[in-house]
């Protein structure tokens, strides 16, 4: 009986599923090569570092979290409609990824060939950023539609912690291979760093030519408008969407404290750029221990639960980075914190699959759109974030920053788990 009943899920897996192994495959490979592309420009360490060169603003440094999540939140919802009534997602997803790649190409371009003055490279780089951040807003609409067509929910965890794995690993090695080289001269060889961003990206757009993917039916052309409203009103009538939209509210206020963690460590305990590469390994090697951990757990026990255990973690960064700074040898342990930011990445995706699965899949657009603007609000105040470090210093800011997204690792209490009441 046990048998006849898995090979029946089997079979409607493989219907429902087509080529499923094929793009599993694909899909890692294409997850490996971003993460190390995501590697040589980390926004939490080389970011501010590269921008703190050119110039000591906190506002400055205030704005790559709005640009970094109105880049990658608003194109989703605009482009929801769009992707909801193509046949295949595959082009819109390969012409996304190559998008990430062009913004870091012409940036090291700059960095090699020209002399530009400091202020010049910051409104560069802040142009380049944000066309860097729309092409990734599209990507990831793509890759959530995509995933949800051509990958089971069963799998998407473990898909998540293998190409964790292996990408992080394989970044670790080539960040203590080639990071001290560039990072240790005077200046450091930033050209160098964006060149192999881009690079990586680009050979994981190409690599996503081999997606088998069968065309489905277009949802409708409904006009935009209509089709704001609609995805609008999950919120009215869907309220465990509604409560996970608070969550994710409260959860994101803690990202616009990344690009202030370098800056505070070199400020208060004198890291060095040498030392970066310390905090680099430590992000990426948290990150695939938190892939495959969770990755797994997630499958077994549900998004909820991972999701939970992701926001504690995120909670006690800021304030674990304030007890850190007033410790006399706490340049030693200061990498505690990117090894706990590298858990970062595993919550994005956990987010992104726990959306997938309280949606039904004809609304998976509508769903991720509407989340991704959630996870946008709490960005548009990282530049007054950065002014009131200033005004304030940054310990206050961390605090607070901890205590609201411990209010919403408290309120995920209150979501359902999906999986369970369908099986139920």
């Amino acid at each position: 009986m046990d048998k006849s009943a898995s090979d029946q899920t089997n079979n409607r897996l493989e219907e429902s599923y087509p080529h499923e192994k094929r793009n599993l495959i694909v899909f890692a490979l294409n997850q490996i090569l971003m993460r190390l592309g995501w590697m040589f420009k980390a926004e939490s360490v080389v970011i501010p570092a590269f921008i703190d060169v050119y110039t000591a603003s906190g506002t400055i440094r205030g704005l790559l979290p709005l640009i970094l999540r109105i880049g990658q939140s608003l194109p989703q919802f605009l482009v929801a409609q769009r992707v909801a009534r193509m046949p295949k997602k595959q082009g819109f997803f390969i012409f996304t990824g190559f998008g990430f790649a062009l913004p870091w190409c012409v940036l090291a371009g700059i960095l090699s060939l020209t002399r530009w003055s400091g202020n010049v490279i910051v409104a560069v780089f802040l142009v380049l950023c944000t066309l860097h951040w729309l092409a990734v807003g599209c990507n990831h609409l793509a890759n959530g539609t995509l995933q949800g067509k051509l990958i089971s929910p069963e799998k998407r965890g473990r898909l998540l912690a293998y190409s964790n794995i292996i990408g992080c690993t394989l970044a670790i090695g080539v960040a203590f291979y080639l990071l001290p080289r560039w990072l240790s001269e005077s200046p450091a060889r930033y050209e160098m760093l964006f060149g192999a961003t881009a690079l990586f990206f680009g050979v994981a757009a190409a690599v996503s030519f081999y997606f088998r993917e069968l065309p489905s039916q277009p949802e409708g052309t409904a006009p935009f408008f209509k089709f704001l409203g609609d995805a609008l009103l999950l919120l009215r009538y869907d309220r465990n969407f509604r409560r996970f939209a608070i969550v994710i509210l409260l959860f994101y206020s803690i990202w616009p404290l990344f690009p202030h963690y370098t800056v505070f460590g070199k400020r208060t305990l004198g890291l060095v750029p040498s030392g970066f590469v310390t905090l680099i390994i430590a992000q990426n090697a948290s990150n695939a221990i938190g892939a495959g951990i969770m990755g797994n757990v997630a499958d077994r026990s549900g998004n909820r639960f991972v999701l939970r255990i992701l926001i504690f973690i995120s909670a006690c960064m800021p304030l674990l980075a304030v007890g850190i700074s007033r410790m006399p040898t706490g340049a030693q342990f200061y990498w505690i914190i990117f090894a706990l930011m590298g858990f970062t990445p595993v919550s994005a995706r956990i987010v992104t699959n726990y959306t997938l699965e309280i949606a039904p899949q004809e609304k998976h657009p509508q769903y991720l759109g509407v989340m991704s603007l959630f996870q946008a609000i709490p960005l548009f105040v990282s530049p007054l974030i950065g002014a009131l470090i200033e005004e304030f210093a940054f310990e206050p800011v961390f605090i607070g920053g901890g205590v609201l997204v411990l209010v919403g690792f408290l309120l995920t209490f209150r979501l359902a788990e999906p999986r369970f009441s369908q099986s139920a």
